[in-house]
């Protein structure tokens, strides 16, 4: 997602090191962390609610729909053309 290399990732540690301190960068992070995934799980399900709305799963089956069909008319222009 945020694409960080481990000497990104070491940049961070150091300069929350300096600015927070020792004692309170672990508290810190676990907060941070939990806010993250309480924020993903809340975006992950309002596309769930968004996609039931638009009928997503509909569209889904129609479009694999007319891939099977369209194979299916691949398939019969070449068994005509082998006759």
């Amino acid at each position: 997602m945020f694409e960080i290399g481990f000497p990104e990732l070491l940049v961070i540690v150091f300069v929350g090191l300096l600015v927070v301190g020792p004692e309170k960068l672990p508290q810190i992070l676990k907060t941070l962390t939990r806010s993250f995934r309480a924020i993903k799980s809340y975006l992950m399900e309002t596309r769930s609610e968004i996609e039931k709305s638009v009928g997503m799963d509909e569209i889904r089956q129609d479009l694999h729909n007319e891939e099977i069909m369209e194979d299916l008319k691949e398939n019969k222009k070449e068994s005509n053309s082998t006759e």
